[in-house]
């Protein structure tokens, strides 16, 4: 080989082992976004499948906002707002989103002895979360949407599912 041959072999590899690292560091430098946006993703998808749950075994509704939803409801618990256990006892549960972030706070069926508050999704672009289709007259609504719109790196992203509501008459 020839000096000019191994110059320019030498910079052809330069090339190529800079155009590698700078896609390695641009991997590392974007991997805790990605990481927090997966981790909100699954938050948020966790708390729409709780809140589903929740409706689909609830009785009765009371406040319904876009931004607040009590349902009476059966929650597995040893006492409304303690601990968990194997049996599920009625409680009311409300969900309550402000600002960022949403909570939820599990109290006796009369709205009495609260627990304490738990956010339960952050990352919010709008509190406006729970939607409400009624029947024709009715004063309970039939079904419940539920989005979560998620800041995400450039544009957010968008979680959706709703119930629905087939035990509103029923009581527990």
């Amino acid at each position: 080989m020839t000096l000019v041959e191994l110059l320019l072999a030498a910079v052809l590899g330069l090339v190529v082992i800079g155009g590698a690292f700078t896609m390695f560091a641009g991997a590392i430098h974007s991997q805790p976004r990605d990481s927090a946006k997966v981790a909100a993703l699954q938050e948020a998808r966790t708390t729409a499948d709780r809140i589903t749950r929740e409706l689909r075994q609830g009785w009765e509704t009371r406040t319904t906002t876009s931004s607040k939803l009590e349902i009476a409801t059966y929650v597995k618990a040893a006492t409304c707002g303690g601990a968990a256990a194997s049996t599920a006892i009625p409680c009311l549960v409300t969900y309550t989103c402000s600002g960022m972030t949403c909570s939820r706070v599990v109290a006796q069926p009369d709205g009495s002895a609260p627990g304490p508050s738990v956010q339960v999704v952050s990352g919010l672009t709008n509190a406006a979360v729970f939607t409400y289709t009624y029947a024709s007259g009715a004063a309970d609504p039939t079904y419940v949407g539920v989005t979560f719109v998620l800041s995400g790196s450039g544009q957010p992203f968008t979680l959706s599912d709703g119930v629905a509501l087939r035990n509103q008459s029923e009581e527990a």
